[in-house]
């Protein structure tokens, strides 16, 4: 997320920035005082010709030929389409572009997921965030696509303009490196699209373009794989295995993206799979790799075999990089929270987890899973950082940062309840998937968006959802959300793992029902 000042908000990559804080800080004209019922909802819809599992990017000031600038919102489909809309005029309903990415897999398809798969619905295609060079005018997206030679994977860049391929474009994701785990053959393992599913958003640094791999329903033989491509050449850069002598260990994170610290160090959570103490194998684990994706550190629970053994992925959220720091935040389907010291991620520690800085739960193991998807995101207040974090089957929560920690009690929680009665206002995975906006640090300023589920769990099902708003500084503020008023708001069915993007005004939000919803003040 990017601004100066009098120059409107640009969300180029999923949640907003590298650190993957979630945070617009910039945004002056949404505030408690009006996003209520009476002035805030839905300004219009547009039409896309898929489900949406990719956050909607934001670029102002683009301008396609012929048509003078404008602010421009993209969304890719699973259908593998692009689209570019005007972000602002509800008259223009038209695409100023759609590029289609070749032919989607249709579902079920009995080579990439095991029987009865439906963790993904109808069809898979562009399952990641895209990401954008705003300088080069250039989206890449990667697609995954059924050719008559078989299932592939493909990094693509386009012209931000027009939707038309630039820099060569494009070119598939292919890989042969040596490993002994599951799938091998002659001490090489292959990459194969067709047990690899690419859903953590795309990551734009160092002049490289990454992206990260898990698997379609754990079907095996899969493993955690990170591909870095040129952004000026879409050549292969680098190639990195989690588990190259033993299997698994995917790096999904919900849909969030890889973060990059400040000297261009990547970092990722791995799920359930093979593990070694020396670090030659990172299932459930936090992995830190350098620019060129050589390992440079990594971090792993004391029951790591406990996580694998109740498919507790670790990897279920992506880290957050704690701003000013050296400090990176993250938790997975155990509900625990992990602060760990970037400079010294503490490796595995038998019996406990003493070695890092801090771990608890955020919520009290119970007979509910409360899965942590997405991750945390961020505000930095005056009094010091809140960080907001909504897992299955419990409130939203924020808890304050200070003196190099986090308060384990949380500083505030909701008491929304859904339509059940249900307490925490989500029934289930995956919780909440959250934004924040604000004013800077103006403590009156700051809302908490949450897309999830309104009446049922949404695992392996398609399920109506809601968007809702909170006072960030009193999470027992719910200031609005899409029910209030259904007749014009409704956000239709849920798109899994998205979290709405918020920029200058307006809240983007796709849907699984062909739509791609804005909201704004109302007049």
């Amino acid at each position: 997320m990017q601004r100066t000042a009098n120059v409107p908000v640009a969300v180029t990559t999923q949640h907003n920035d590298n650190r993957r804080t979630g945070l617009n800080a910039c945004e002056t004209t949404l505030h408690p005082g009006n996003v209520t019922p009476a002035s805030f909802g839905r300004l219009f819809s547009r039409a896309v010709d898929g489900h949406v599992y990719a956050q909607p990017l934001v670029l102002p000031g683009v301008e396609p030929p012929g048509r003078g600038p404008r602010d421009v919102v993209y969304v890719a489909t699973m259908h593998n389409s692009v689209y570019a809309f005007d972000a602002v005029d509800p008259a223009a309903s038209a695409p100023l572009w759609r590029t289609s990415l070749g032919p989607s897999c249709p579902l079920p398809d009995p080579e990439i997921g095991p029987p009865h798969y439906r963790d993904i619905a109808v069809e898979v295609g562009v399952v990641s965030t895209p990401v954008i060079d705003a300088a080069r005018k250039v989206l890449y997206v990667l697609a995954f696509t059924k050719e008559a030679d078989g299932h592939h994977h493909t990094l693509h860049a386009l012209d931000t303009r027009t939707g038309q391929p630039v820099l060569g474009g494009p070119v598939r994701v292919e890989a042969s490196v040596p490993g002994t785990g599951d799938g091998s053959v002659g001490g090489r393992l292959a990459f194969t699209s067709a047990r690899q599913i690419q859903r953590s958003a795309l990551t734009l640094a160092n002049g490289t373009v990454y992206a990260a791999f898990a698997a379609y329903g754990d079907r095996s033989p899969y493993h955690g794989w990170v591909f870095g491509f040129g952004a000026l050449t879409l050549r292969r850069t680098g190639v990195y295995v989690t588990t190259p002598g033993t299997g698994l260990g995917g790096i999904w994170q919900a849909g969030q993206g890889l973060a990059v610290d400040e000297a261009g160090c990547l970092y990722f959570m791995t799920g359930n799979g093979g593990f070694r103490p020396d670090g030659s194998e990172l299932g459930d684990s936090v992995v830190k790799l350098r620019p060129d994706l050589t390992p440079a550190d990594w971090f792993s629970p004391f029951n790591n075999a406990e996580l694998d053994a109740a498919d507790a992925d670790l990897g279920s959220a992506g880290p957050l990089l704690i701003p000013g720091t050296r400090l990176l935040l993250g938790g997975g389907k155990e509900g625990k929270f992990y602060l760990l010291d970037r400079e010294a991620m503490g490796h595995f520690h038998a019996g406990s987890d003493s070695q890092i800085p801090q771990s608890f739960y955020v919520v009290a193991p119970d007979a509910n899973s409360h899965h942590i998807h997405g991750g945390p995101v961020y505000w930095d207040l005056p009094g010091g950082p809140w960080f907001y974090v909504w897992p299955e089957n419990a409130f939203l929560r924020a808890y304050r940062f200070s003196g190099g920690r986090l308060d384990v009690s949380p500083v505030s929680t909701s008491t929304t309840t859904d339509p059940t009665g249900v307490p925490g206002g989500s029934p289930g995975m995956p919780g909440g998937m959250l934004s924040v906006s604000a004013a800077g640090r103006d403590p009156d300023s700051g809302l908490v968006w949450a897309s999830h589920p309104w009446r049922e769990n949404a695992n392996q099902a398609v399920v109506d959802g809601v968007l809702r708003a909170y006072r960030a500084r009193d999470l027992t503020d719910e200031v609005w959300h899409s029910r209030m008023n259904a007749a014009r708001d409704d956000v239709g069915k849920f798109a899994k793992f998205v979290p709405p993007t918020v920029a200058n005004g307006r809240v983007y939000l796709p849907s699984f029902s062909g739509a791609l919803h804005v909201y704004g003040l109302i007049g």
